[in-house]
């Protein structure tokens, strides 16, 4: 699965490519913020609600997680020494 985010604040403007593939190490998660080389995060949880996706090395963020909530998908990132990040998108 491939997929973009970008922010757009005022004059501030961040985007992220990210991809989700099958691996030798099972599921992973490929962040490449800002067009970075990638960071893998690897697939912990999985339910029918929630996707968890962790890397305890990477300094920030250290898990992804993906909930759906109130007709609502999530996106959360966490752990590590910064102020925890979380984007919620509705169907229109």
């Amino acid at each position: 699965m491939l997929g973009m985010h970008r922010d757009a604040k005022g004059e501030k403007a961040s985007f992220e490519f990210l991809r989700i593939a099958q691996t030798a190490d099972g599921i992973v998660y490929f962040a490449q913020p800002g067009g970075r080389p990638p960071t893998p995060f690897k697939l912990t949880e999985a339910t029918a609600t929630r996707a968890v996706f962790e890397n305890p090395e990477h300094d920030f963020p250290q898990r992804i997680l993906y909930t759906l909530r109130d007709g609502q998908l999530c996106a959360r990132e966490e752990g590590g020494t910064e102020t925890p990040q979380e984007w919620c998108w509705a169907k229109r």
